[in-house]
């Protein structure tokens, strides 16, 4: 068959009828989807990488995967089961570049049934949601592995993933035995030794070394040299570009002096330029391993459970959650391992998980997997399943949850890099027309050392470095972020907002009492069991005040920003505010909080707060006044605004009776008008202002309360340092600027050494890894120094 009839994406001849599309030949809809996919989004230079670089799997590939077709077997891979939904995490060992995380997390324009995909670049893993109504999972593997990326499951994984890890250490090994022998055999060049002895041996030697740096260029160079071939087809600008021509000059110049019998060239710097490059590579590999953001999932989430016990109940850190332990669930709470209802009926909202927001109801006996919002009357659940620390990172950084990173400093960081590495190969050029003049026979020499000491690793270094490190401070005084763009976006904030109810009150200290007809037993019973679905601050306040039994409730229901309900015995009772029970209050200006209690709509009472503000909260206002402009917005009513207003100045924004929306619109309005916000909130009723807000942040008690729409979760008993947490993430970006000077003027005085040839390639790939090195030693002595708030 003619090469007009072999599709264009993979090669391979049609199995039936071809497909035709744009004067191009496709041997199946998927070959087309995929050649469709990357020429829309300008990345059709992905066919000159090489042959087919879609190659389609041999059909004995097809069948290797049909054992996933049983179900038995195949839900052993799934962190997540629910109706036609699965979720799994997968390893692709053939990920090595920007352009591989782009196509596979845009697999679901591939296939419909592939709903999400979130790729892990460092781990070379894939966590894909799909419809098993649409795409089974062996023909997600197959698909996966048509498009070049062959899946690994289950207990491969662990094999394929030890494979990797010790493949740089192997490649530095080969690079190190070689760069040693060929410095021993050049050491007659070194003292220019001109014996009969050495001129009859020169030649013999010349051989052997090349033969020597033969495993160094095909093996433990080829991985920045394949790089740099593709990033020059496909017009990507990376650092393995100059290191590549760095690595062909040395070595082509070196070949020509030992066939033309000049001696061993420049050999020694060839493997030793090599075996540095790899050392730096490895030394940057671990720093990034010990700044990992899946750390332990208590690095992340001050959470805690309410354990059912035969004793009671008992709050116990989420780590200590075992398997088979009973522990209980409140309206809005996310459930934190797979597990099974034992008493109670569910809601549950997974939308955290797949995106779909529709509730799926759950009766006694039904597994429920972690991830889950529940909603309705408080559940008791078994633990079927340990927590699984880096699945509750990835419900934290959905794509829906994420916020555009595209103007962080990181971002132009990485722009800058590229412009410098242009940057960096014309000054090359330049460099090898004014040594054409002076000496021609040092060009290589010139050319090699300008292109490896002028590189913006340091640069690149910068950044992740630095936010990582204070990232790690914040964890260990109780601060917990999602990600360094958030120490980030902190650095530059101008307007603080707070919420009031739970966030700058205590509720556990403050005073309730109960205004009207003396409550009944029953009744008191009844609300206390109303209130106690709910982990809302008020609720919590009036069950401690009621500390009554427990009865069972029917058609229990949750109005965000409004209240609870229920029928107890065809009973209606309701808990909420003024408005929603339609009572109208007799004060024109309210004197305290008050959450309004009905029975058939008719009117039993009220309990009255007193509030009770977080201790020191003055002295963090007063911090906090010169540099920031402070925003109240409570949901609660303005019986606080003459206190609040005394605490927070003139010159606050208090906003009172605020809605969910009210809160989001107001956000939204302050963005308008070009300011950088930082909200704290309960998570409860303000998720949709946090996500709004460019930093949202949840106040956690000692209670289950993650939000995914919040940047960062902060313990309470750490709510006195919000102002050091700030200026901390400022003195951020005092480091990060430090390090840019540092690693200009490195660069500055390298390239001027270099293009003087006054440095060896050896030496400059010496220099070019302890310049990482000295800027993650800065970096991290710098912030160290700052660790104590």
């Amino acid at each position: 068959m003619s090469e007009n009839h072999t599709c264009y994406h993979c090669g391979n001849p049609p199995i039936a009828q071809p497909i035709v599309f744009d004067d191009k030949t496709f041997c199946c809809s998927g070959c087309k989807s995929v050649y469709q996919l990357l020429s829309d989004s300008g990345l059709d230079d992905f066919y000159k990488i090489n042959a087919a670089p879609g190659a389609r799997p041999k059909s004995s590939n097809a069948e290797k995967y049909r054992y996933l077709d049983s179900e038995e077997i195949a839900t052993k891979f799934y962190l997540f089961n629910e109706g036609f939904f699965r979720k799994i995490s997968v390893l692709l060992p053939s990920i090595h570049c920007s352009s591989c995380i782009w196509i596979l997390e845009n697999l679901y324009r591939l296939h419909e049934g592939v709903k999400h995909s979130e790729v892990n670049f460092t781990a070379k893993k894939a966590l894909i949601t799909f419809d098993m109504s649409k795409i089974k999972l062996s023909e997600l593997a197959y698909l996966l592995d048509s498009i070049g990326y062959y899946p690994v499951f289950d207990a491969q994984e662990e094999t394929q993933q030890k494979k990797f890890d010790k493949s740089l250490l192997l490649k530095l090994a080969v690079a190190g035995f070689a760069f040693g022998n060929i410095m021993l055999l050049s050491f007659p060049e070194y003292l220019n030794l001109d014996s009969t002895f050495v001129n009859e041996f020169r030649d013999f030697f010349a051989y052997v070394i090349l033969i020597l740096s033969i495993p160094i260029l095909v093996y433990s160079g080829k991985d920045y040299l394949v790089s740099g071939y593709k990033s020059i087809l496909t017009k990507q600008v990376n650092l393995d570009i100059p290191i590549s021509i760095g690595i062909l000059a040395l070595y082509s110049k070196s070949l020509y002096d030992i066939f033309t019998g000049a001696g061993p060239g420049y050999m020694d710097s060839f493997a030793g330029f090599v075996f540095f490059l790899l050392i730096g590579k490895w030394f940057q590999n671990k720093t990034y391993q010990t700044l990992s953001f899946e750390r332990n999932y208590t690095s992340y989430f001050p959470l805690a459970v309410t354990l059912k016990t035969n004793e009671g109940e008992n709050i116990i850190p989420l780590e200590k959650l075992q398997l088979g332990d009973v522990y209980l669930i409140k309206n809005e709470e996310i459930i934190p391992t797979d597990s099974e209802l034992l008493e109670g009926k569910s809601h549950i909202d997974y939308s955290f998980v797949t995106g779909e927001s529709d509730k799926i109801s759950k009766h006694i006996g039904d597994k429920i997997f972690a991830g889950g919002k529940h909603y309705g009357e408080a559940i008791l659940l078994k633990a079927v399943k340990k927590v699984d620390q880096s699945y509750l990172t990835s419900l934290w950084n959905q794509d829906a949850f994420k916020e555009d990173n595209s103007k962080n400093i990181s971002a132009y960081t990485t722009k800058i890099s590229r412009v410098f590495i242009i940057a960096v190969l014309v000054l090359a050029s330049l460099s090898t027309l004014v040594w054409a003049f002076i000496d021609a026979s040092q060009i290589v020499n010139v050319v090699v050392s300008v292109l490896i000491v002028a590189c913006p690793c340091a640069l690149a270094l910068s950044v992740p470095f630095t936010f990582g490190h204070i990232m790690r401070i914040f964890g260990k005084h109780h601060l917990y972020l999602k990600n360094t763009f958030v120490v980030e976006r902190m650095a530059f904030i101008t307007d603080i907002i707070f919420d009031k109810t739970g966030t700058i009150t205590q509720q556990e200290k403050s005073n309730v009492s109960f205004i009207g007809e003396a409550l009944s037993e029953f009744d008191k019973q009844v609300i206390f069991s109303l209130v106690s679905q709910s982990s809302h601050p008020l609720s919590r306040s009036i069950s401690s005040y009621l500390s009554s039994t427990l009865v069972a409730l029917t058609n229990f229901e949750s109005h965000t920003g409004k209240g609870l309900s229920a029928l107890v015995n065809g009973v209606h009772y309701k808990v909420g505010s003024a408005s929603w029970l339609d009572v109208k209050t007799l004060d024109d200006e309210p004197i305290s909080t008050k959450v309004f209690v009905s029975k058939n709509n008719n009117l039993l009472g009220v309990f009255q707060f007193s509030n009770h503000y977080r201790d020191g909260l003055n002295t963090i206002i007063d911090e906090l006044k010169p540099n920031y402009r402070l925003h109240v917005l409570s949901g609660d009513n303005a019986s606080e605004r003459t206190n609040l207003q005394v605490l927070f100045g003139e010159e606050a924004s208090l906003n009172f009776n605020q809605k969910p929306i009210d809160k989001l619109n107001y956000i939204k309005h302050l963005k308008s008008e070009g300011k950088n916000i930082l909200m704290f909130g309960d998570g409860l009723n303000d998720s949709g202002a946090l996500k709004q807000s460019d930093v949202g942040v949840v106040i956690a008690e000692d209670v289950f309360n993650f939000s995914p729409a919040s940047d960062a979760i902060l313990n309470a008993t750490s709510f006195l340092k919000i102002p050091k947490f700030l200026k901390l993430s400022k003195y951020g970006i005092r480091v990060l600027k430090y390090s840019y000077v540092f690693s200009l003027t490195y660069n500055i005085t390298g390239f001027v050494f270099a293009a003087s040839n006054l440095l060896t390639p050896l030496i400059a790939a010496i220099i070019m890894p302890l310049s990482s090195i000295t800027v993650v030693a800065f970096t991290t002595f710098a912030t160290r120094v700052k660790h104590k708030l």
